[in-house]
């Protein structure tokens, strides 16, 4: 019995063994099935993107969202307000006061208490307006074309 037993492991082995290559090799020939990957945005912002996304996607950004503006007393934000209106009358004498009698603007220079404002006509129809802050002696200046405006000379 024993002597049957090992005369068919050794006929069934090497079957066995060729059967398995030959069973690897013919599924490897086999042509590979799938379909493309399609890419579809999720963020409404970009073309083709779902609009049904962007209340989700805005609440996810504000929750991940640590920012947290600064609170202002009442007292401050009251400051703040008086400050602006207090700087829009300035301006706004400061502008008539440039642009004289007749609205037009006059090339100069302009003082008030904290700030001197300088209007000079740089040529080719342009204008360079230049404000400068007396205390720090900090400038910010802009050019405007005098096409838009009816200047006058000094």
């Amino acid at each position: 019995m024993d002597e049957l037993k090992r005369t068919l492991r050794a006929r069934l082995s090497p079957s066995l063994a060729r059967c398995g290559l030959l069973l690897a090799g013919l599924s490897s020939c086999l042509a590979a099935s799938g379909t493309e990957l399609v890419y579809a945005p999720i963020n409404p912002s970009f073309v083709g993107g779902n609009p049904n996304n962007a209340s989700a996607l805005l609440s996810i950004a504000g929750a991940q969202n640590g920012y947290k503006p600064p609170t202002l007393t009442p007292l401050q934000n009251f400051n703040n307000a008086l400050q602006q209106a207090i700087l829009n009358r300035l301006s706004s004498q400061a502008l008539t006061t440039i642009f004289g009698k007749n609205s037009t603007l006059v090339p100069g220079t302009y003082d008030t208490a904290g700030y001197s404002i300088s209007i000079t006509d740089t040529g080719n129809g342009n204008l360079q307006v230049t404000t400068t802050d007396k205390t720090t002696g900090a400038q910010v200046s802009f050019s405007i074309s005098s096409t838009d405006l009816n200047v006058t000379g000094p």
